[in-house]
This record gives structure tokens, C-alpha cells and sequence, in this order.
């Protein structure tokens, strides 16, 4: 019994100690997105970051707040659905606003290849890159503003595909003529 509380303990304790490496990444993300984002209308977000979404929109929220932008929550709309009846117009009143900036941010994966090189031989491996798109738009004219990017590679993370040492082309070769070598000094020693 003792052995199932120790084990459920650490599984606990490992599970929050990956929620707040999360956090802190999600923390780094947004400092660096908030430098992107212009306050001087109201800002309206959307966040589209898969799993990075409830802990960027927090942190995203609370670096603006320090920038003293006035942010509006746009949970309670489905404001930006392009196939929605209601014009933006009448969806900009609800808030009390004539135009505002809406930042949409959306995440997309990409992979890098690292090579470790050595003399002989070299290997490679995918890393993920987490590249966030910030979008700047003009409402309710739709107009952009600005985009920009912000890669994100977390510490540590890697793909489980990391490959095989692989020979160079030349060492076939070089070991044939130690070889060889071997073969004539064994040949002409007496």
C-alpha cells in the first residue's frame, strides 16, 4: 500500500513539475509575441495554439495588461467566424467601439534537423519548433496591419527519431588502405 501512495505521489509530482515548465515557457512566448502587438486601439485576441492556448492566453493577457493596453475578452462572441450572419459593425458596438486591433495567433510545428558530425561518421535528429504567427488586423475593415514570427524551441525536447551513426563516404576507403597497409608490412617484414 505504501508502494502505490510513494508511486501516485511521484506521478503527481512529476505532472506538476511539467505543468510549470509549461507555464514558464508559455511565460517566455508571450514577452517575446507582446513585443509584436501595438496598443494603441483596443485589442481584441485570438489565440489558435493547440495546447499552448489556455497557459499563452494568461500569460499573453497579463504582459499586455503591464503594457497598459486595453484588452477586451472575446469569449463570450463568436466574433470572428467568417461564415457568421452578424456584421462586425454591430459586433464592435457590444463592446462599446467603433474599431479595435484584433491579434490572432496561430501556432504551427515545424522541425529542424541538428547533424552531430564527427570525423567519420554523423547522425541526425528533429527537434520541434513552435512557430507562432501574429497577426495584426484592422476592425472592422479587416485590414492588415501586421504579421510577424516567433519560433520557439523548447530546451531539451527532441523527436524520438534520432538516427543511426552513418559512415562517411570516405571511410570504406581509408579503411581499405589500413588494410592494405597492414597486409604489406606483415608481408615484407622477415
Amino acid at each position: 500500500m505504501k508502494t502505490w501512495i510513494l508511486v501516485i505521489l511521484l506521478f503527481l509530482f512529476t505532472l506538476n513539475l511539467t505543468a510549470e515548465q509549461q507555464q514558464r515557457e508559455a511565460d517566455e512566448i508571450a514577452k517575446h509575441i507582446a513585443m509584436f502587438i501595438s496598443t494603441d486601439m483596443p485589442v481584441l485576441l485570438d489565440l489558435r495554439c493547440g495546447e499552448w492556448t489556455p497557459a499563452l492566453s494568461q500569460s499573453l493577457a497579463h504582459e499586455l495588461l503591464t503594457k497598459e493596453a486595453d484588452l477586451r475578452d472575446t469569449r463570450s462572441y463568436a466574433m470572428f467566424d467568417l461564415g457568421s450572419e452578424m456584421p462586425e459593425a454591430y459586433l464592435l458596438s457590444n463592446y462599446g467601439l467603433s474599431e479595435a486591433n484584433l491579434v490572432q495567433v496561430d501556432l504551427n510545428l515545424k522541425w529542424q534537423i541538428v547533424e552531430h558530425k564527427s570525423f567519420f561518421s554523423y547522425r541526425s535528429e528533429r527537434r520541434p519548433v513552435y512557430s507562432f504567427v501574429v497577426k495584426q488586423l484592422k476592425l472592422p475593415q479587416h485590414q492588415l496591419l501586421k504579421v510577424d514570427t516567433y519560433d520557439f524551441s523548447p530546451a531539451g525536447s527532441r523527436d524520438s527519431s534520432i538516427s543511426a551513426p552513418r559512415l562517411r563516404w570516405f571511410e570504406p576507403l581509408i579503411a581499405s588502405t589500413a588494410l592494405a597497409s597492414i597486409i604489406f608490412l606483415l608481408w615484407t617484414i622477415e
